[in-house]
């Protein structure tokens, strides 16, 4: 089992929200909203290698509800435009596939690895998902928030080489854009890409996880005033480990 320890991680900022219907229902007042409970995860990412080719992840129930969930795990890969894309796997071995959690406690989820990758890092996702409770006949009709969230699941290779490098930024009808690369073997995240003009403009665009030998490209959309007025745009990128700077200068036409 894996000795790394990691910050525990609660619904209430879990990455995969679906709030838009709900939203949608609350914006025209046709339901009233009915609270889910509240769970966190812990790890909340991990790693199978030699000599650790297991972990176990908590999950652990903070309100005062019993809390069902299914788990599944699955291979995750990134397409040509940086696009997170998920299929079916039976790589790694892991139960229980659905539990219920009573109010106040926790239950661990197990999971392994069969064989450990050799030449190229392989990333999977263990998704936790809750499952919506039975509606009671004759109930009063309500939007539930109901959540799911990702541990990320990482095989490193043998001899780890994640290689990070970033482009030169482009800006096209206001368009800033720029490409991250990972030529390695493994993977690297980055936690935030921050952009400014030198005169008090400033903006920040999340980052997230280039897997091995992929390439994102970030993009954001600059104020017409603020990039008329601006010389040179600055980017900063900051991930774990790594840092890099990069500057445009601007070119009025391509405002707009």
């Amino acid at each position: 089992m894996s000795s790394t320890t990691h910050r525990p991680i609660t619904r209430r900022i879990s990455p995969f929200l679906c709030l838009a219907p709900a939203l949608a229902g609350v914006a025209l007042g046709v339901h009233p909203i009915a609270a889910a409970s509240e769970f966190s995860v812990s790890p909340i990412r991990a790693e199978l290698k030699p000599g650790a080719m297991s972990e176990t992840i908590t999950v652990a129930n903070e309100s005062s509800a019993r809390l069902r969930v299914t788990v599944k795990v699955m291979q995750w890969t990134q397409d040509a435009s940086g696009k997170d894309e998920y299929k079916d796997s039976g790589d790694l071995i892991y139960f229980p596939r659905q539990m219920d959690v009573e109010a106040g406690a926790k239950r661990l989820v197990r999971v392994g690895a069969k064989t450990p990758a050799i030449a190229v890092e392989r990333a999977y996702r263990l998704f936790i998902e809750e499952v919506p409770e039975t509606a009671q006949p004759g109930g009063p009709a309500a939007v539930t928030f109901y959540f799911k969230f990702g541990v990320p699941i990482f095989m490193p290779p043998s001899v780890p080489k994640p290689q990070p490098d970033v482009m030169e930024p482009t800006l096209e009808k206001g368009k800033l854009s720029l490409v991250v690369q990972n030529k390695g073997n493994q993977h690297f995240r980055l936690n935030k890409l921050t952009v400014t003009d030198g005169a008090g403009y400033s903006q920040v665009i999340a980052g997230w996880y280039s897997l091995a030998g992929t390439s994102r490209t970030y993009t954001t959309d600059i104020p017409l005033e603020t990039c008329r007025k601006a010389k040179e745009l600055a980017v900063k990128l900051v991930g774990d480990g790594i840092s890099f700077d990069r500057k445009l200068n601007v070119d009025p036409a391509s405002c707009s």
